[in-house]
């Protein structure tokens, strides 16, 4: 049987096309922590049917996950939040070289913290095989991506309020006023635009935030950076775009305030 069709039995709601992108020949390595032996078993099980991908670790436990993660060094953590002795959310913390992270978790609540540390994915449980099969994707890209640019060509200011990302081959404008709002993933960003697509550009949010003018851009937390122009409502610890909502990071909310307000506000009294 073809690798093909011994995928597609595990996937049937696959297209052949995204089934062909499973197959292409990047190897990449994952470890696995859970305190629950069946989860990591349908987990493995899950994965198993994917061809240059290996598991390399599974632990019930993170304290031997993580010196698994530093000897190691997987391509891909997929981690619960909640585990005894440290949570994932704490594991990641403790890392000095962190892989890309996927989290799951039975607690949908846990998504802040998450993206908070620049996960790549949060999903919840039960878990879906083909919700799983999209963040294994998403993170198949990302290393393609690190792997083809090098870090100082995957972003680039431009003139005329714009800048530039690696885009394949090319170098691709984006106007600061088609940004609505960008979002943290380790040492890649994902550019979100008004017109609903997003764009990956392998630059983290710390470089990008030294390099966009706070003229239009504002940094409100550890994972997001916004286009202060699209920012519709805003209190101390939230902001709207339009009907997108995000979260003030707890130390971020008077800059942010004074940052997109100032002495803008409208007084009562002169």
């Amino acid at each position: 049987m073809r690798a093909i069709e011994r995928i597609k039995i595990f996937y049937p709601h696959y297209s052949d096309l995204n089934l062909v992108y499973l197959l292409m020949p990047h190897k990449m390595t994952y470890i696995v922590a859970d305190d629950d032996e069946l989860f990591l078993m349908l987990i493995q099980q899950y994965l198993q049917y994917i061809p240059d991908l290996e598991c390399i670790g599974a632990f019930n436990n993170s304290i031997p996950a993580s010196n698994a993660i530093q000897n190691l060094n997987p391509d891909l953590l997929i981690s619960d939040v909640e585990m005894p002795l440290l949570n994932g959310i704490q594991l990641v913390k403790s890392l000095n070289k962190l892989p890309l992270i996927i989290f799951v978790s039975s607690h949908k609540e846990y998504a802040v913290d998450a993206f908070e540390v620049d996960a790549v994915d949060f999903l919840t449980k039960p878990l879906l095989p083909e919700r799983l099969i999209r963040s294994i994707d998403k993170v198949r890209q990302l290393i393609k991506l690190r792997h083809n640019t090098e870090q100082h060509e995957g972003f680039k200011m431009g003139p005329e309020e714009s800048f530039f990302i690696r885009e394949n081959s090319a170098y691709l404008r984006i106007p600061f006023n088609d940004v609505v709002y960008i979002e943290s993933l380790d040492d890649f960003v994902n550019i979100f635009l008004q017109n609903n697509t997003k764009k990956i550009a392998l630059v983290s949010l710390k470089n990008l935030e030294k390099q966009l003018p706070s003229s239009h851009f504002v940094r409100i937390s550890r994972s997001h950076i916004v286009n202060k122009n699209k920012i519709s409502s805003l209190d101390s610890n939230n902001l709207m775009l339009d009907k997108i909502r995000l979260n003030i990071g707890k130390t971020y909310g008077e800059h942010v305030i004074e940052s997109v307000i100032g002495n803008k506000a409208i007084k009562r009294h002169l």
